[in-house]
């Protein structure tokens, strides 16, 4: 990006504490249109007339397609829907999930760099929460069973949407279209008209396809993920953060019946967390590393797992 254009974006660089690393593709990341929006706005909470005020025009189409694409987030004063201008994280993370091909005009070797800018910002936000905040109603991994059990009695409309976590990472080849989201209030993905609305019969048979494909099954308040151990966020923070166990929440554990398995090596290729190795012919687990997913549990041909209750 040439000088010129680095000075067309010098307010907006400033007001959303652009990083060098996003600089150069900052073309990409906002149009013209949001642009305007944003620097109507600053760092102020605008009514649309008062955008409108603003920037001297009619913003009603722009300011949808700013809010559709996490340029602007809504806010609710006094009865009247405002609007802010969205944190950069935000917007990112809406390019990767829904603007795919926006996110990949970025070559591989700065995409890479963003989202390891991204992964920071996550992990520094946690790191940042006292431990009882974290864990304070937070997502749990559960088996397959318990995840069809959690849609079967859900009232609340179901959305797939793209997996974040693997949209920015890109890092592996697992399906990314197996999330699911139950928010429907302002600036959730399905209010800024994302997603993809799902029966149930649908969504217990995307949990089966997420299930077979290995990918570990998380229950939140609104949301189930299926992840993948090497771009979901919250399983990478865990580790680092030394939380395995207490977020995501772990309530089983794997259980070997010894005499009834055969050592196909079936676990060892199924588990996300390395649990399983080979040694002489016979299944060794180290159980401190099990999340208690189930993923083994389902495709094991003799049946010699099973999952406890910790």
């Amino acid at each position: 990006m040439g000088v010129i254009l680095v000075e067309k974006y010098d307010e907006v660089i400033e007001l959303l504490k652009v990083p060098d690393i996003v600089i150069p593709f900052l073309n990409i990341i906002y149009t013209e249109d949001d642009l305007e929006i944003i620097k109507g706005i600053k760092g102020s909470i605008l009514t649309k007339s008062e955008i409108e005020i603003s920037i001297g025009r009619d913003v009603e189409i722009i300011l949808n397609h700013a809010y559709r694409d996490s340029v602007v987030d809504k806010v609710l004063q006094s009865n009247q829907i405002k609007y802010k201008v969205s944190h950069l994280t935000v917007r990112l993370d809406n390019l990767a999930s829904f603007q795919s091909e926006k996110w990949h005009k970025i070559q591989d070797k700065d995409r890479k760099k963003i989202a390891d800018w991204l992964y920071k910002e996550y992990l520094d936000g946690k790191r940042s929460k006292d431990v009882k905040e974290l864990t304070y109603n937070a997502s749990k991994i559960v088996p397959l069973k318990d995840a069809i059990d959690f849609v079967r009695v859900e009232k609340r409309d179901i959305y797939v949407i793209p997996c974040d976590c693997k949209s920015i990472e890109d890092g592996c080849g697992f399906d990314r279209n197996v999330c699911m989201s139950m928010s429907s209030g302002l600036n959730t993905s399905s209010d800024r008209g994302h997603g993809k609305k799902l029966d149930k019969e649908a969504a217990i048979e995307l949990l089966k396809h997420a299930d077979k494909e290995g990918l570990i099954h998380s229950i939140e308040e609104s949301a189930i993920c299926n992840c993948c151990s090497c771009c979901c966020y919250p399983l990478r923070a865990s580790k680092e953060l030394g939380l395995k166990g207490s977020w995501p929440y772990v309530s089983h554990v794997i259980k070997l019946e010894k005499e009834n398995c055969v050592s196909c090596g079936m676990c060892v290729k199924r588990c996300p967390q390395k649990v399983f190795e080979k040694h002489d012919k016979k299944i060794v687990l180290d159980t401190s590393k099990c999340l208690g997913c189930g993923i083994c549990v389902n495709t094991c041909p003799k049946k010699a797992l099973n999952l406890e209750k910790i």
